[in-house]
């Protein structure tokens, strides 16, 4: 019934395509489209994606681009005629974007692809390049060493001071590895050790770790056109992430800054970029000064937030796509985002331990507007996240860990 719905909807105005919708990423570019009469089409490898149950959207089990790129874009090809319209594609993690920046010409008959194609999308894939532009553009980031091989590690322990942590230039098999994004090195012995689990991974950089606390993370969400003109500009702080040290956003709050704002566009505009993107900076305690952390050239975890302060940037993306005039207020200051069948759970255990004031956070609740997962306009994949999240804990399934 629902794909009877998308189709009629969607022969008369041009859908969007909205590719893995597993969490919260994926779920809110659904969620930010859908109310405006945007017909979605979700697109999941994983037939237990939670947005594939929105009711905003009809989902359908897709291959998995990471196992085999030409299948997926085989696939898009078996479906794209199919569509009353060209449809406009919205990948919320990076293994369902590089494919698509790579093939955007051979599925340009059926797909409008609102993003820079691979030869500028390749210096964001590589985290060098990315702080090559950095540099160019004025950016300040951490200092930074790069590593080839085992023979460089002595040299870049002497220039880089710890704690550091090592990142990946690549990132894709790096996180499938280790299911993160960076690894924590306490002293030159401890990067001896772990190098031999990743010495297969190509170029890695040594980094140092830049001090301050979770708040300190600062995100920079915008659109920018195919002239890297901005469309629609988001600034904002995680307040709590897991792990701490460096995780995944749960708490994350509304708030404008001029100068992030600026630094991130002039990196942006280096770069040449046309797209939704979240350019990361962290506020170093030492200095106060803010270092450039990453760019992903997507969406990121809780731009929900800004949907729910005005800037949609998903909207942004879609309007420019078909070609349709839009420019996104000033976003509003204050609001909040969280996860909370996450939040709560890792807050009490940190109160327990006397690793967080109670009092201190229940007043971080004020303000919230959002959460991720729940919401009562599409109820669904936050039932079927909760019933998951409680079956879990019920039958004490452990969580897959890789120790390093």
């Amino acid at each position: 019934m629902r794909r009877e719905r998308f189709l009629a909807a969607a022969a008369a105005t041009p859908p969007a395509v909205v590719f893995q919708v597993q969490y919260s990423c994926g779920l809110g570019i659904i969620r930010g489209l859908a109310p405006h009469g945007v017909p979605v089409l979700a697109f999941d490898a994983d037939p237990r994606a939670l947005g594939l149950s929105s009711r905003w959207a009809s989902g359908a089990v897709c291959p998995d681009p990471l196992l085999d790129e030409e299948a997926f874009v085989t696939y898009l090809e078996s479906v794209g005629p199919g569509l009353p319209r060209r449809a406009v594609v919205f990948p919320s993690h990076d293994e369902y974007i590089w494919p698509l920046s790579r093939n955007a010409d051979r599925l340009a008959p059926w797909y409008i692809v609102p993003f820079s194609r691979w030869d500028v999308m390749e210096q964001i894939y590589d985290k060098r390049a990315q702080m090559e532009a950095a540099g160019r553009a004025g950016v300040d980031t951490p200092r930074t060493v790069f590593v080839q091989s085992a023979a460089g590690l002595e040299a870049a322990a002497r220039e880089v001071p710890f704690p550091a942590v090592l990142k990946p230039v690549e990132s894709l098999a790096f996180k499938l590895r280790f299911q993160r994004h960076i690894l924590d090195i306490e002293s030159p012995a401890e990067l001896q050790r772990i190098y031999d689990k990743v010495d297969d991974l190509g170029v890695l950089m040594l980094q140092e770790r830049v001090p301050g606390d979770e708040d300190a993370l600062w995100t920079v969400g915008s659109y920018l056109d195919a002239d890297s003109r901005p469309l629609a500009v988001f600034t904002g702080h995680k307040l709590r992430q897991y792990p701490h040290a460096g995780g995944s956003c749960l708490a994350g709050e509304s708030a404008w800054r001029d100068d992030l704002a600026d630094a991130a566009l002039r990196l942006l505009r280096e770069l040449r970029f046309h797209g939704v993107s979240q350019v990361e900076f962290k506020r170093d305690a030492r200095d106060g000064a803010f270092r450039l952390m990453e760019v992903n050239a997507r969406h990121w975890k809780w731009h929900g937030l800004a949907t729910a302060c005005g800037v949609n940037l998903s909207l942004a993306a879609y309007s420019d796509a078909i070609g349709r005039p839009f420019l996104a207020p000033r976003q509003t200051d204050g609001a909040k985002w969280v996860v909370f069948n996450k939040d709560v759970p890792l807050a009490l255990r940190d109160i327990a331990l006397r690793e967080r004031k109670a009092l201190e956070y229940a007043r971080s609740w004020s303000g919230t507007r959002v959460d991720g997962l729940h919401s009562l306009r599409d109820p669904l994949p936050g039932l079927i996240n909760a019933y998951r999240v409680a079956r879990q804990v019920v039958t004490r399934q452990p969580r897959a860990r890789v120790d390093v």
